[in-house]
């Protein structure tokens, strides 16, 4: 059965442009870097295979780099004044990163070995070489989802005290409904129960969460020219945005207040395809929706930060359900578990915001969200986290504001609940051929008429 994570491992700050083949594999390389300069005295070199979808799509996501730079002892916080990409070039460049009397040359001792592995299609496995190139130890990590690693000393991601049974929102709304409490009040007392982290530690943790979110947002609708990977991709939210505005004075918008989260979504998706830093919510690619519903309505409604951070741990919990019920991983169920959990996770946020009773409109608001992104395949062209992941983050939020609309103006229970829409999804995604989970096979990954002139694209 999947393990629950904490709201502070679905919600924060992480690197891009993907959380389970980039940050994930850089968190393992900093791991295995770090046994290496502690525990190995001899000479020898390091060696990196990738397999699975992190050898389909590592190039695209800098599932390479991201390994790179972790070994060379780089963190998320070093990175957030260096792009990855640049950081890759230069390491590259040199003749070998230093790992303490250890080597590795990115290049020659990375290996893409596209064999589906047994136990999870993200899967890397770390070697230690002595100089007579025998095997002095290996480390075989796998990135299950949002930044989650297992494996190496990072153990299993969780330290919750039941993992046997998955987490059950009809129960944790029947709790709420008899203690009276709100549900982001639950999730403080819960993450005090299970994990040990006092209320404190969890608030201060989302405001940090959120400030990330808004400058992830501020940064991508500052910015624009190409971005990285040789697909010709353009940012446009800046573009967009500036548009957006004149428009307002001279015609109506069929929803102001959809647009402006559809473009604050793409802003950040972007910056996110970038290599920026982002906030998982719950995964990079699908980073944009969540920040994108909530800033909307805080600059409408002018919400304050710490009403926002109650609004995150609302998601967050939404987010806990979606990995303790099927998973998050675009390579283990598809894009429904990136783009579709998070189009739910801000649509209970938006709806717990605007004042939403947590069973009739809380859980009906996401799982109505989800329910309409089911079987959605992960098909990133290039292995790039670019097309069509950057406009599916504005689908999403458009998508979760109807929803929290939707779940506010009905009466009454929904006929289907949350935890049967999520069970659905994790035996659809199961189900799911693998050309369609982020391996870069099938769906619109594997089109060669980008521009639509009838002739194959370069590359």
């Amino acid at each position: 059965m999947p393990d629950a994570p904490s709201v502070l491992e679905i919600l924060r700050p992480a690197l891009g442009p993907s959380s389970s083949h980039t940050y994930g594999p850089l968190r393992a390389a900093t791991d295995f870097g770090d046994l290496v300069r502690t525990r190995y005295e001899g000479r020898g070199r390091v060696r990196v295979v990738l397999y699975g979808s992190l050898a389909h799509t590592g190039h695209g996501h800098l599932t390479d780099a991201a390994v790179a730079a972790g070994l060379a002892g780089y963190d998320i916080d070093a990175l957030r004044s260096e792009r990855l990409p640049t950081l890759y070039r230069a390491l590259c460049q040199s003749e070998a990163v230093s790992i303490g009397n250890a080597s590795f040359r990115p290049r020659h001792d990375t290996v893409f070995d596209t064999q589906t592995p047994p136990v999870h299609p993200n899967t890397l496995r770390f070697e230690l070489r002595d100089d007579t190139d025998s095997l002095v130890w290996s480390h075989t990590y796998f990135s299950i989802g949002g930044g989650r690693i297992v494996g190496g000393r990072l153990g299993s991601g969780s330290r919750r005290k039941e993992l046997q049974n998955p987490i059950s929102m009809s129960r944790i709304i029947e709790a709420c409904e008899t203690s009276k409490q709100p549900l982001s009040q639950y999730v403080l007392d819960a993450e005090g129960s299970a994990y040990g982290h006092t209320a404190e530690v969890v608030t201060r943790h989302m405001g940090t969460v959120w400030e990330v979110m808004k400058e992830s947002l501020a940064a991508g609708l500052d910015q624009s020219g190409p971005l990285p990977g040789g697909l010709g991709t353009e940012r446009r939210a800046a573009a967009l945005f500036e548009r957006y505005r004149k428009r307002l004075k001279s015609c109506h918008e069929p929803s102001s207040d959809m647009t402006t989260a559809s473009i604050y979504a793409i802003a950040i998706a972007e910056e996110n395809a970038d290599g920026g830093i982002i906030a998982t919510a719950p995964t990079c690619g699908s980073a944009g929706v969540l920040p994108a519903c909530l800033r909307m309505l805080q600059e409408k409604h002018g919400f304050t930060d710490n009403e926002i951070v109650h609004a995150l741990l609302v998601a967050g919990i939404i987010g806990c359900a979606a990995v303790s019920r099927a998973s998050i991983a675009g390579a283990v169920v598809g894009c429904q578990g990136e783009i579709g959990v998070a189009s739910a996770m801000a649509a209970a946020a938006v709806c717990g915001l605007l004042g939403g009773s947590v069973r009739d409109q809380v859980d009906r608001a996401a799982e109505t969200a989800l329910e309409h992104f089911l079987g959605l395949a992960c098909d990133p062209v290039g292995g790039l986290v670019q097309i069509p992941c950057i406009e599916r983050n504005a689908a999403g939020a458009a998508s979760a504001l109807n929803a929290a609309n939707l779940a506010l103006l009905s009466g009454g229970r929904d006929r289907v609940s949350l935890d049967a829409t999520l069970d659905a999804m994790r035996e659809i995604g199961y189900d799911m051929s693998e050309k369609y989970r982020e391996t870069g096979l099938g769906g619109l990954a594997v089109i060669r008429d980008l521009d639509g002139d009838g002739l194959p694209d370069a590359g």
